[in-house]
C-alpha cells in the first residue's frame, strides 16, 4: 500500500517530534499521536512499509518506531520507564496532598514523568485546574505545604489555570503536544471539559482519545464553604499580591518570559520553556531528512 505525501509526512512528523525527547513509539502511540490525519495502526503499518520514504527514514525493531540509525532509543526508553515509575512511586504521597487541596478541581501529571520518560531525578511537574478565583492560594498554599514538609525541591506547580480560563495559548503544535501527554490523576470530568476548550488539539491529533478517566475529583463542600465566607478571598488577595511580588522580582532570570503568565485566573511559570528550541529542532531535523529523500521515492510520486 503505497501511502499519499501527506499520509508519509504525518507518520515522519509524529516519529520526529516524539525522538527529540528521546522517545520511540509504540503502534497505539504513534496512532494516538498521528499529526495532522487520522488512521488506525494497522493502516500506519501498511503506509510504512509501502513508502521507500518511509522505509529509509524509520525503523521498526522490538515493538518501536524511531528514526533510522537510533536503535539506541529502545534501551533509553526502557531504562527511563524504570525510573520514572520508581520516582511517581516515591511521590504519591504529594500527588494526594495537591489532590486533596480544597477548590482543586483536576490534577495532572505533565513533562517527562507524564511520559514515563524521566532521567535522573525529575521534578514532579503539576498542571492544575482550580475552582474560579483560587488559582494564587492554592498555589501559595501548596508550595508552602510542601516546603514544611520537605517536598518543595520535587514539586513543581508550574501551570495552574483556574475553570475560567481552560483555553491554552499558543494553539500550536508544542501546546497540544503537551496536551495530549498529560496524565490525569483526579478529576476526569474536568479533564473532558478542559479538552472541549482547547479544539485545535483534536485538529492536529485527530486520532487522540482521552486516557483512561482519572477519577472524579472528591469535592471538600464543607471545608471549601466555609473558607469562602471569607478568608477565601482574603487569602486569594494576598496571595496574589504577596506571590506575584516575589515572582516580578525574579523576572530578570527567566529565560522564555513570553512563556509566563501571571493573571487572576491563570499562573503560567514556564520560566525555561523548551518551545522555540523544541519547534526548531523539529523543522530542522525535517529538513534534514527530506534533503536525503531517496530518488526512487521522488519518482514514484511524479
Amino acid at each position: 500500500m503505497i501511502p499519499t505525501r501527506e499520509q508519509e509526512l504525518a507518520v515522519l512528523r509524529s516519529v520526529v517530534y516524539a525522538s527529540l525527547f528521546d522517545y520511540p513509539l509504540e503502534p497505539a502511540q504513534l496512532e494516538s499521536s498521528l499529526i495532522g490525519i487520522g488512521a488506525n495502526a494497522a493502516t500506519i503499518d501498511r503506509w510504512w512499509r509501502g513508502s521507500d520514504l518511509l522505509q529509509a527514514a524509520i525503523e521498526y525493531r522490538d515493538g518501536l518506531y524511531f528514526p533510522a540509525g537510533r536503535s539506541d532509543l529502545v534501551a533509553t526508553r526502557s531504562r527511563r520507564e524504570v525510573v520514572s515509575r520508581e520516582q511517581l512511586d516515591r511521590d504519591r504521597r504529594i500527588l494526594s496532598l495537591v489532590a486533596h487541596m480544597p477548590f482543586v478541581r483536576m490534577v495532572a501529571l505533565s513533562g517527562s514523568l507524564a511520559h514515563l520518560n524521566a532521567e535522573g531525578s525529575a521534578d514532579l511537574d503539576l498542571f492544575v485546574i482550580t475552582a474560579p478565583n483560587r488559582v494564587w492560594s492554592v498555589t501559595v498554599a501548596t508550595v508552602v505545604l510542601s516546603k514544611l514538609l520537605g517536598w518543595r525541591r520535587r514539586l513543581c506547580m508550574n501551570y495552574v489555570v483556574s475553570e475560567h480560563a481552560m483555553s491554552i495559548e499558543p494553539r500550536d503544535l508544542f501546546s497540544a503536544n503537551q496536551i495530549i501527554h498529560l496524565r490525569p490523576i483526579v478529576g476526569g470530568d474536568v479533564f473532558t471539559r478542559f479538552l472541549a476548550a482547547n479544539p485545535f488539539v483534536k485538529t492536529l491529533y485527530p486520532n487522540f482519545a482521552s486516557p483512561k478517566p482519572a477519577s472524579p475529583q472528591a469535592r471538600k463542600p464543607s471545608v471549601e464553604r466555609v473558607l469562602s465566607l471569607g478568608i477565601a478571598q482574603l487569602a486569594e488577595s494576598v496571595a496574589r499580591g504577596l506571590y506575584g511580588w516575589y515572582l516580578r522580582r525574579r523576572a530578570s532570570t527567566w529565560q522564555s518570559s513570553d512563556q509566563v503568565r501571571l493573571e487572576p485566573e491563570c499562573l503560567k511559570l514556564h520560566t525555561s520553556s523548551h518551545r522555540a528550541s523544541t519547534l526548531a529542532k523539529f523543522d530542522a531535523a525535517m529538513a534534514e531528512i527530506l534533503a536525503r529523500e531517496p530518488v526512487t521515492a521522488v519518482v514514484a510520486r511524479r
